[in-house]
């Protein structure tokens, strides 16, 4: 009696755990099969940067050299005539700023013979001047194929009209020698310029120059003048 019994309660206990089972197979393979959420697609091919962004995002040296005309302001026109000039830069380009340094010669024809109240015998002469000048320049650069500007620089000036005097000296020999006689005075000159790109990293430069320079042992008063100017610049 005790052995049917004990066999009833095993065979019912083996029948639930077979149903669980089932069940529970079951309920997992009816779960639905979920993605992960980090996919593994093929990447964007690289397209590197063109000429213009490049140029547009330069930082590094820059070069220019120009040929200016100066036109000096508030002098009689027969006497002082319009002349060239020479300019050479050279600086670090930072993108929107630039620090740098130009060197310069410039020229403007003199007519003493129509200097009223000065006698004869006087001709036409080149009045010299040589200049270093330290320059901030504000540029705008981009896509296109221009490049506007604008600088500031402080001129050292050195003038000079067919000035000489005469050295003498010498340690092993007595030697005297003509030289040539240049004068000093500061200023400083604000620009406005416009440069047009014709090829990766070169431009045509165009623009106009307003100086000044303040008395010294060349000029008695504040002079001034305007150079427009063309030329190229490197960046």
């Amino acid at each position: 009696m005790i052995n049917e019994r004990f066999c009833a309660v095993v065979g019912l206990l083996t029948l639930l755990l077979c149903t669980s089972a089932t069940s529970a197979q079951g309920a997992w393979a009816s779960e639905p099969y979920q993605a992960s959420p980090y996919t593994t697609g093929t990447p964007e091919p690289y397209s590197p940067p063109s000429s213009a962004e490049k140029v547009a995002a330069h930082r590094g040296y820059m070069g220019a050299f120009s040929l200016g005309v100066p036109v000096w302001l508030n002098v009689d026109r027969n006497v002082v005539r319009p002349g060239a000039e020479l300019y050479g830069f050279g600086g670090f380009d930072m993108g929107y700023v630039v620090f740098g340094l130009g060197l310069g010669a410039m020229w403007t024809p003199i007519n003493f013979y129509n200097i009223p109240g000065i006698g004869t015998g006087f001709d036409r002469r080149p009045m010299t001047r040589l200049f270093l000048s330290p320059e901030f320049r504000v540029q705008v650069p981009n896509r296109s194929p221009l490049l506007p500007y604008i600088g500031i620089s402080f001129d050292a000036n050195w003038w000079r009209v067919r000035e000489t005097d005469v050295v003498c000296g010498g340690t092993y020999y007595y030697y005297c020698a003509r030289i040539a006689v240049f004068r000093f005075t500061p200023g400083m000159t604000a620009k406005l310029g416009l440069a047009f790109r014709v090829a990766s990293g070169g431009f045509i430069d165009i623009g106009v120059k307003y100086s000044l320079t303040g008395p010294g042992s060349f000029f008695f008063r504040r002079e001034q003048w305007v150079t427009p100017y063309i030329g190229m610049l490197f960046r």
